[in-house]
């Protein structure tokens, strides 16, 4: 078996992380939590207080909650980018590209370059902000994403990969 792919993206790409795992966490907390509270203060009212949130059902679902969002935080916002960014692993041959990724279920994707039809690299924008790019490779089975590459490297990365894949389709 072939050893694992040894580049690595660039570290920046944890904060991107981060900051789509806070938003998403701040959107579904506030998807879940506005039911919640307008129940609690219809039903409740005016004697909404500590005893009285820890006696009722409504108030251990929003104590439940909002102990749920905290762990979901520790989870998605320090544990797991640090751990994905680990996992993720990339090279690029005269013949293939060689990605590695994932954190549960590991996925290792072998593109060859005669297969490869368009090259591009994208910025949103918190990428942007943080000086990252992704590569994107397109084939007729679909789009390959290596996220998080400084701007100058997936520049780069795109130019040399097209001029492969053109050699490679040549040689056919």
């Amino acid at each position: 078996m072939r050893a694992v792919p040894t580049r690595k993206l660039d570290k920046r790409i944890t904060r991107v992380w981060r900051l789509s795992a806070i938003l998403n966490i701040l959107i579904w907390s506030l998807v879940a939590s506005v039911p919640l509270v307008i129940a609690l203060v219809a039903l409740e009212g005016s004697d909404l207080d500590v005893e009285n949130l820890t006696s009722s059902p409504l108030g251990i679902i929003a104590l439940s909650l909002l102990a749920a969002l905290f762990v979901l935080f520790i989870v998605f916002v320090v544990i797991v980018p640090k751990i994905r960014w680990i996992q993720w692993s990339f090279e690029v041959y005269d013949e293939e590209i060689d990605i590695h990724k994932g954190i549960f279920w590991r996925k290792r994707i072998i593109i060859p370059l005669i297969r490869v039809q368009n090259v591009d690299t994208k910025q949103g924008p918190v990428m942007r902000a943080n000086g990252l790019a992704s590569f994107t490779v397109a084939t007729a089975a679909g789009e390959h994403e290596i996220p998080g590459l400084d701007v100058a490297e997936a520049d780069t990365l795109r130019d040399h990969v097209a001029v492969l894949a053109r050699i490679a389709q040549e040689d056919v």
